[in-house]
């Protein structure tokens, strides 16, 4: 039996896959400067390129890099094996038997990693260092984990210090009949030094995989996770903070309705209960906001966007300080706005003070915008992003392609998946740059066009697949780009073997570490890949993959 989650989760995202143009192959090892001038739909001009700076040298002495590691199970023997990107292997711990089809590691930081095994409806979490495996004690023994229900909702949706949070479903919005219900599962606090776990909340919102930014937010300092919390046997949700350093949460607020009628900003400083009619931040303030024809979305920095509820092309956006001295901002919107829509993970006032706000796609609206003449080549299932300035000017920058389990937009938002206007690529577009990074082209004669994104500190991996006509998505052609801050520059290359399951780390060297499959059995090895070169250094052979890296 193949233990993969990984896995499971690209097989569900290809059924998942609507039928458009796909990727075209790219010419392997080729490098593509990154400065070439950038073409966006609606626009005359050109946007200035920004050059990334050159580390600084300190001394001239090369430091040894920090061990990373990776974690697997020898299948026969079933040991847990940890092993670094230089090579090093060692022997942290043995599963029984019946831990081994639900295994999962979930990486904490370079040298940490949460181990969750479930049997029998029951689960248990582990530490695992290069020292060992140590198991984690929970707050009751055993603590009751629906296999069946909960099994890839597992996450961890804060680390601070020495202390991590994780979560999982106990109740799926599939099982409930109410309108705007989402999925809600306990939240833990583990001491990673003592090896011990809270129960700090029962029925936190939630939604399994990187979905969960939607609903957690940490501060900037990592200090603090804000979260909704439901309040049993009632119909109220409580806004709450929790301290990762003391152990101690408090209720910011309280109010009637639904966790999808209460909005948050980034992280979590600024929320608006609509049902409430109120905007409030965490030092108590309050503002009344009962104008039930506009909607208010709190931004970061303590701003927040005012717009009416609907309204048919041309809609004035106006962002606000609500508890600030900022000047307002006014922007025009060549669109509709229908029932409040708009996207949370691309909405954001930049530097620039220019304004991101992508739109629903027209086939959902009841009165198509006029802008859709100007772009003949907008379907009706795309969704429109657009560039705002404060001086009524607006800009299509391109088509937003929303990941299905994981983000396509980085988690502060510079960085964005989109395809263009005109369907023939992808690009990575840096909003604070205002240009795209690099492109993929598409091949009109592969079908069903899928692309991921994975975004670490040293760079960006997009991985695009597309699938053979008349093969019913069973034959794909699978292309990856990995964009390096440091030089700048993208290398591309065709996986025309379908070798890669996943890359959960990106060096400083611009190498990838990355589970390869085998062909002669269902298990992995993990691979110290350098696409450039085509070189590879194995750091685990045959092993069962763990690594839990959506």
């Amino acid at each position: 039996m193949k233990r993969n989650i990984p896995l499971l989760f690209t097989l569900v995202v290809f059924i998942f896959a609507c039928g458009a143009p796909a990727v075209s192959p790219p010419q392997p090892d080729k490098q593509v400067d990154s400065t070439s001038t950038p073409q966006f739909a609606g626009s005359t001009e050109t946007a200035t390129t920004t050059s990334i700076p050159e580390p600084t040298i300190t001394s001239t002495t090369p430091m040894p890099p920090s061990p990373h590691w990776y974690w697997g199970v020898d299948p026969d023997t079933l040991k847990v094996i940890a092993a670094n990107q230089l090579g090093d292997r060692k022997e942290i711990g043995e599963l029984d038997q019946a831990d081994t089809l639900h295994a999962s590691a979930i990486s904490l930081d370079d040298e940490r990693a949460l181990l969750f095994l479930d049997n029998d409806d029951t689960l248990r979490v582990y530490l695992l260092t290069a020292d060992g495996m140590q198991k984690i004690k929970l707050p009751s023994e055993p603590v009751y984990f629906n296999t069946e229900l909960s099994q890839f909702s597992r996450a961890v949706v804060a680390l601070h210090a020495n202390s991590a949070v994780f979560t999982y479903t106990t109740i799926d919005s599939g099982q409930s009949q109410s309108m705007g219900a989402v999925d809600t599962g306990p939240v833990f606090l583990v001491d990673l030094k003592s090896l011990t776990a809270a129960l700090i909340d029962n029925e936190v919102s939630l939604n399994p995989y990187d979905a969960n930014r939607v609903w957690f937010h940490a501060s900037q300092d990592g200090r603090y996770l804000r979260y909704l919390n439901g309040i049993a046997d009632a119909e109220k949700i409580e806004i709450r903070e929790l301290d990762l350093v003391t152990g101690t949460a408090r209720t910011i607020n309280t109010n009637q309705g639904p966790p999808t009628r209460v909005h948050a900003s980034p992280e979590g400083d600024l929320w608006y209960p609509d049902s409430a009619n109120l905007i409030l931040d965490l030092n108590g303030n309050q503002m009344d906001f009962a104008d039930e024809t506009q909607m208010f979305t709190p931004l970061k920095d303590g701003k927040g966007l005012v717009y009416d509820w609907d309204c048919v092309d041309n809609c004035e956006l106006n962002v606000i300080t609500p508890f600030g001295n900022d000047a307002a901002l006014t922007y025009n919107l060549p669109w509709t706005i229908e029932g409040s829509t708009s996207y949370v993970n691309v909405r954001q006032v930049l530097p620039d003070q220019s304004l991101i706000f992508a739109g629903m796609s027209y086939s959902a609206l009841s009165n198509t915008p006029a802008i859709v003449e100007t772009y003949p080549e907008l379907t009706r299932l795309d969704i429109p992003l657009f560039r705002l300035t404060p001086d009524g000017q607006s800009r299509l920058v391109g088509i937003y392609e929303e990941g299905i389990f994981t983000s396509n937009v980085s988690p502060n938002g510079q960085y964005i998946v989109m395809r263009s206007t005109d369907h023939t690529s992808f690009f990575l577009y840096d909003a604070i740059a205002d240009r795209p990074l690099f492109d993929i082209p598409i091949d009109p004669e592969l079908e069903d066009p899928l692309i991921s994104v994975k975004f670490f500190d040293n760079g960006i991996l997009a991985e695009s697949s597309a699938s053979e006509p008349g093969t019913k998505n069973s034959v794909y052609h699978n292309f990856y780009y990995l964009y390096d801050f440091k030089k700048a520059a993208v290398v591309n290359w065709g996986d025309i073997n379908s070798e890669i399951n996943t890359c959960p780390d990106l060096l400083e060297d611009g190498t990838l570490v990355c589970w390869f499959y085998r062909t002669d059995s269902t298990n992995f090895d993990l691979i110290r890949f350098d696409p450039a070169n085509d070189t590879r250094t194995a750091l685990l052979e045959n092993n069962w993959l763990i690594d839990f890296t959506p």
